[in-house]
């Protein structure tokens, strides 16, 4: 690590180190928890202890810093892209795996360091772009990686359905970026071309600059709200029969819940949220790695997943990506 960066963003480093450590086991301690609990039932639970958790320190930010009233649904649109977006990893998984959803997560890394490049003048050499194609290439595999698995036995049901969880988690890590990108403009850092999408869009920045970790409390309460007549539906049976039983939950759905609220929610999102005031988003992706590099790892300890062969293929096409990609940023 460079001596001679600012303390401040040494401690950034850390942070997101940190939050994509926490991250890389989610994928499987959401799965795991979904086979107890209804989705929007889990999430609601979820957002429910995190915003109880965190309610004094929300109020006392909000009396601190008067929030502009047309700032409020510029928030809201953080808090859908970072945490009610969250819908489409659970039903994702509800249809893959675990270890695909990390695969495909690694995409992020190369979409990040475009986005980079595109709203906020990151250099990204002619190498970057190149590795970013290979990359899509490699999700791609991932992704119709039932239909290569399974082949003509692969019953329509089985392999459709594994690819359309495949996809859920595809619009997730669009949805992640774009909150990403949406939470750096919200801190106040603009370009020419973000300035003339937010015009076209008839959108105006934010009135002030807000601190990260008051956003992050808003939007995890834009989160329960938005799942809270999702979740009374889903318990009235409107989606289809639910049978649980919430006073004797079983001790994995509860260590799962408290897993995502505590650290998944509160410890890696106020991280991370934080560290994106001072790093660029093509340091969240290079540090973005670890939540792919333990993805696996994870999946296998909590849920006994393995990678596929076209799995591990379209893997390592998007490790040829990235690495060609970063290779060309740093020469």
């Amino acid at each position: 690590m460079n001596k001679n960066l600012p303390t401040i963003v040494i401690f950034s480093y850390i942070a997101l180190v940190i939050a994509n450590l926490i991250w890389a086991a989610a994928g499987p301690v959401i799965k795991l928890t979904i086979e107890y609990l209804p989705p929007f039932t889990f999430l609601f639970l979820r957002f429910m202890l995190v915003c109880v958790l965190i309610l004094p320190y929300t109020i006392v930010e909000l009396l601190k810093y008067k929030i502009s009233a047309k700032d409020y649904w510029k928030i809201f649109i953080l808090g859908i892209f970072s945490q009610s977006s969250i819908i489409l990893i659970v039903f994702g998984l509800k249809y893959t795996t675990a270890v695909d959803m990390t695969l495909i997560g690694s995409l992020a890394i190369v979409l990040s360091m475009a986005a980079g490049h595109y709203f906020f003048k990151e250099k990204m050499h002619a190498g970057v772009k190149f590795g970013l194609i290979i990359a899509l290439l490699g999700a791609f595999v991932v992704i119709l990686e039932p239909l290569l698995t399974y082949g003509k036995s692969a019953t329509d049901t089985s392999a459709w359905l594994r690819i359309w969880g495949n996809f859920l988690i595809f619009l997730y890590n669009i949805a992640f970026l774009l909150y990403i990108v949406w939470s750096k403009i919200s801190f106040g850092q603009s370009t020419n071309i973000i300035k003339k999408s937010l015009h076209f869009m008839h959108i105006r920045p934010m009135k002030s600059r807000y601190p990260a970790s008051l956003l992050a409390a808003v939007s995890f309460y834009v989160g329960m709200f938005t799942m809270l007549p999702f979740a009374v539906l889903e318990n009235l049976n409107f989606f289809g029969t639910v049978s649980y039983d919430l006073m004797s939950l079983d001790g994995k759905a509860v260590a799962g819940i408290v897993y995502m609220a505590l650290l998944s929610s509160i410890t890696a999102y106020f991280l991370f949220e934080w560290a994106l005031g001072s790093v660029s988003i093509g340091d969240t992706a290079i540090l973005g790695y670890i939540s792919t590099i333990f993805g696996i790892p994870f999946a296998f300890w909590i849920l006994g997943e393995v990678p596929t062969f076209y799995g591990l293929l379209g893997a390592v096409i998007i490790g040829i990506g990235v690495v060609t990609a970063e290779i060309s940023a740093h020469t």
